[in-house]
């Protein structure tokens, strides 16, 4: 058999949206920004790049100094839904949780949003056995493989016949248990430590019935490096006839180049990189990533932080930010069912200026299946 051409093959499908604006860099916020940062739940990995500045600023490396979380195995789904549980941490404060090592399309997959919506995502046959109400998949009407069902945790009422049948079949041994990545957020209110919500599941480990219950603490990973001798892109939205300004594509391309230390000044015919537009010379660029689960608050804190870093280093041509979801989670932007199919892709970057002009690309895998 001869080898297909792969070159030929289109690449897969992405829903993109793009937007641009201004803000005002002196209230270190922007309302616009944030609101997309608050629609985005489960977040795995953040990358930041800044270039043509001296150092990195000690509150943006600490940033996300307190940002470990947990991971709970052979957990019975039933405990989420237990009266204790949902008002010590999902009513008070921000929970959050995922399936860990789960496959969105092969496997049933859990999630927990911070406004209390527990999330099934489950197959056919762990559907039918259960007799929860839901609903089909969008994404596999035409097979019927994938249900979704929704449950309000902090409206659930525990003294009715509703809850007992929901806590009922959330033990069934058809749905089995998971193994779940959590972190909680406190209420800002309470002098509480966040790892409270670890103690809690650790000491259910200690009852008869759920003895096989673990936690294990899961640390953020942080890495920095630094790249030399750049011509990076302009960004600006001020359309000037005698400067020619790159693609968003072509600026988000080069940023995740640039991530990843790729050698974007080679002069090598087969394996070399350019970009049409402006460049602008600088001494470095400084890159930050962090991989584990981060809140939408941590998300929301790392961008203050380089607004700030903005303000104290005007000279510098921009800063950016992108922030990569969970591939396998249930859901993506708000409240909108994801799907794997292809990538898994559900990101964003976020990209600003010393003039207070900014870029927000979001990124999300194609809900068409492949052919």
């Amino acid at each position: 058999m001869l080898c297909p051409e792969v070159w030929r093959f289109q690449a897969p499908a992405h829903e993109i949206i793009q937007k641009t604006g201004n803000v005002d860099l002196s209230k270190q916020r922007c309302d616009a920004l944030e609101k997309g940062i608050q629609s985005h739940h489960f977040n795995q990995m953040i990358t930041i790049i800044l270039p043509d500045v001296s150092n990195i600023p000690v509150s943006l490396e600490t940033v996300l100094a307190d940002s470990d979380h947990y991971l709970v195995r052979n957990l019975p789904l039933q405990t989420l839904v237990a009266r204790s549980f949902i008002e010590a941490f999902v009513k008070r404060g921000s929970f959050y949780a995922v399936s860990f090592q789960t496959q969105l399309d092969t496997d049933d997959c859990v999630a927990v949003t911070p406004t209390g919506i527990l999330i099934l995502h489950l197959n056919k046959e762990t559907y039918q056995s259960l007799g929860l109400e839901g609903k089909i998949s969008q994404y596999a009407r035409k097979r019927n493989s994938k249900y979704v069902v929704q449950i309000n945790l902090k409206t659930l009422r525990t003294d009715t016949k509703h809850y007992n049948r929901i806590r009922e079949c959330l033990g069934r041994e058809s749905l089995g248990r998971f193994s779940l990545q959590i972190t909680w957020t406190p209420p800002n209110s309470d002098n509480i430590c966040p790892s409270s919500v670890a103690k809690h599941f650790a000491d259910l480990g200690t009852q008869d019935d759920y003895s096989d219950v673990t936690v294990e603490l899961m640390p953020t990973l942080v890495k920095t490096h630094l790249e030399y001798g750049l011509k990076i892109p302009s960004f600006s939205l001020n359309e000037n006839m005698d400067q020619e300004l790159c693609s968003t594509g072509e600026l988000i391309e080069y940023m995740g180049m640039l991530a990843l230390s790729c050698d974007t000044e080679g002069d090598e015919y087969l394996n070399s990189y350019d970009f049409c537009g402006q460049r602008v010379e600088v001494g470095n660029a400084k890159v930050l990533h962090w991989k584990g689960f981060f809140t939408t608050a941590h998300v929301r804190s790392i961008f203050r932080q380089i607004i700030a870093t903005l303000l104290a280093e005007s000279h510098v041509p921009w800063m950016g930010m992108y922030v990569h979801g969970f591939s396998h989670s249930p859901i993506s932007f708000g409240m909108r069912e994801h799907y794997f199919h292809t990538n898994g892709d559900n990101s964003y970057t976020i990209v600003v200026n010393p003039k207070g002009e900014y870029l927000w690309y979001q990124l999300v895998d194609n809900s068409k299946l492949p052919k």
